[in-house]
């Protein structure tokens, strides 16, 4: 690939010798490329841009390889792992939730927030008195009810959870919840 005049020190004295190369506004092709992917996909990185995806890519980032060889900055890092085995690619998420009396208060979005749709999950109803309602998947014929400090679990295998909703009968009452992601690249 070219080099960027305005950020590469070695083409400052490129642009006498050779023309001008551009600047980052005005990016040749010879500044974006194919790369291969996971699942079998490429993806075209263009100089400048950025893109949101698995943790794949950290692999072609500094620090995990050095300076030198690296062609993407890692922007932002949820510290998530990534493994060429899809088995691999899973990791805890969990929170405390203070629940409101409607299903609007409370809402896990696994599929948005974590990149892939939960395959086990534990709810517990953290108030002695409260009785807390939960919704899977924004289906109304999925729900569970926890009476005071109950636990319900969905382990892996019994279904995918990509939303959960969580409602009380009485306002500001908390519940916990914790799950299994596994992330699923979207390349």
């Amino acid at each position: 690939m070219d080099l960027d005049p305005s950020t590469h020190p070695l083409a400052a004295g490129t642009a006498a010798t050779y023309g001008s190369l551009g600047s980052q506004e005005d990016i040749s092709l010879q500044r974006q490329i194919f790369v291969a992917g996971p699942n079998s996909t490429y993806r075209l990185l263009k100089d400048g841009e950025t893109f949101t995806d698995c943790n794949y890519w950290k692999r072609f980032a500094y620090p995990s390889v050095t300076r030198e060889v690296s062609f993407i900055e890692t922007v932002t890092d949820d510290g998530s792992i990534y493994s060429d085995i899809p088995e691999e690619n899973t990791f805890a998420a969990g929170a405390t939730e203070t629940l409101t009396t409607a299903y609007t208060g409370t809402v896990i979005d696994f599929v948005t927030t974590y990149g892939g749709a939960a395959r086990f999950l534990q709810v517990q109803n953290t108030d002695a008195t409260a009785v807390v309602n939960g919704e899977l998947n924004g289906d109304t014929n999925v729900t569970f009810q926890l009476a005071g400090e109950e636990t319900q679990i969905f382990n892996q295998g019994d279904l995918a959870i990509t939303l959960l909703r969580l409602k009380s009968d009485t306002s500001s009452s908390t519940a916990s919840w914790i799950a299994s992601v596994r992330s699923v690249p979207t390349s």
